[in-house]
């Protein structure tokens, strides 16, 4: 395979990886609507739908239009165009595959996590299927979430070491960051709850 082949496509990437950055503000935000709606009186996340902090207001807002989320989207793309540049003079299109990989097979395991939710709701909202209430602890839901993106590591890692390739690595660092990321928050939430039984 020829490694520059891919790389000359600066512009296909730039749009995929747009697609799917948008796309997964707007299901998080029909997630959470459909959430509300429809699993609230059956499980409670112990917070806000969103697990990223940065976003935790304009998702529970339901806001469409987030500014921070805007300026990120075009921060991203001026990092991966940056990224592709110093790629292109450094003749080392392996960064840009590991960038490439890192952004949007990080994207795929949230997107898979998105399509399992609204199976769940579609299903409840249908024929019903839940009974009683599970209120999930915050750092709970935060550890669940950072072994589900370690599974996700071990995945790509399987695929790196197979293919030889530095998408799928930079996938499995990708979800490395987003797990550490989350149990780190963990940690947080673990510690701000016996704040708050201490305090009572």
């Amino acid at each position: 395979m020829d490694l520059y082949s891919a790389i000359q496509n600066i512009w296909i990437i730039i749009v995929i990886w747009s697609f799917i950055y948008l796309s997964d503000y707007y299901l998080t935000i029909y997630s959470a609507k459909m959430q509300r709606e429809y699993l609230q009186e059956h499980i409670s996340y112990g917070g806000s739908f969103e697990l990223t902090p940065q976003f935790q207001k304009d998702i529970d807002a339901f806001r469409l239009v987030s500014p921070q989320f805007l300026i990120r989207w075009l921060l991203s793309l001026l990092f991966i165009y940056i990224f592709w540049w110093l790629s292109i003079i450094l003749k080392q299109p392996r960064l840009f595959y590991f960038l490439v990989g890192a952004l949007i097979l990080r994207e795929v395991a949230v997107h898979l996590r998105h399509f399992r939710n609204l199976a769940v709701y579609f299903n409840v909202k249908n024929g019903g299927g839940l009974k009683g209430k599970i209120e999930y602890s915050r750092w709970f839901v935060l550890k669940i979430s950072a072994a589900e993106f370690l599974s996700f590591c071990f995945v790509y890692l399987v695929f790196a070491i197979f293919f030889s390739s530095w998408f799928f690595l930079g996938g499995t660092f990708g979800c490395l960051v987003i797990a550490f990321q989350h149990w780190r928050l963990s940690k947080r939430a673990v510690a701000s709850s016996q704040v708050v039984q201490d305090g009572v």
